[in-house]
């Protein structure tokens, strides 16, 4: 591997295509569609925990909950989503234990055959629930989502310090490609 450039972090990129191993139709989780007013305190508390290079430079120059409105900022630029799509994942105990943020790619130069390319913008399972596993369940649904899309392919990167997601990608079936330098900010 190259030495790394100075202000870069190292990604790792996955993707999943129909023909990929499908999701299984369970899952530890029940999944609902959730508000992005619900969802902004879940994501800045994952971000402001998270292993991600990327997450833990703009938490320290941001704050997590400027941080976790970034992503809100990104999908109106470069993203769709379709209605339900943004879920949250609940134990038997009703818990919020993760969410999930299925997108697509609004430029039509990244889709094939009439097919959008998908992505996960986000993700995570919450700090007081890490550790058992629930990254492959949220995997897992998202896949299930963007499938109903008809995604052609399904593109996703996580930073190469985060292992349990890389783990979660190749246990959910993920193709991994070769690590990459992308910059912070």
């Amino acid at each position: 591997m190259e030495p790394l450039e100075p202000g870069n972090y190292w990604k790792t990129p996955f993707y999943w295509e129909p023909g990929s191993p499908s999701p299984p139709s369970n899952s530890r989780l029940t999944f609902q569609p959730v508000s992005d007013d619900a969802l902004r305190p879940m994501i800045a508390a994952v971000m402001a925990a998270s292993l991600d290079g990327s997450d833990q430079f703009n938490v320290s120059r941001l704050g997590a909950e400027t941080a976790a409105q970034e992503v809100f900022d990104l999908l109106a630029q470069d993203f769709h989503r379709d209605p339900g799509w943004w879920r949250v994942g609940t134990d038997e105990e009703g818990r919020a234990v993760g969410f999930i943020l299925p997108v697509t790619f609004r430029k039509e130069k990244l889709w094939k055959d009439g097919r959008p390319l998908g992505t996960i913008l986000y993700m995570g399972v919450l700090p007081e629930f890490r550790g058992h596993g629930y990254g492959l369940d949220l995997v897992h649904e998202a896949t299930r989502v963007l499938g109903t899309a008809d995604c052609w392919r399904i593109f996703c990167d996580t930073g190469s310090d985060n292992t349990p997601v890389i783990q979660a990608f190749r246990r959910a079936g993920f193709t991994e490609l070769k690590p990459w330098q992308q910059p912070l900010a």
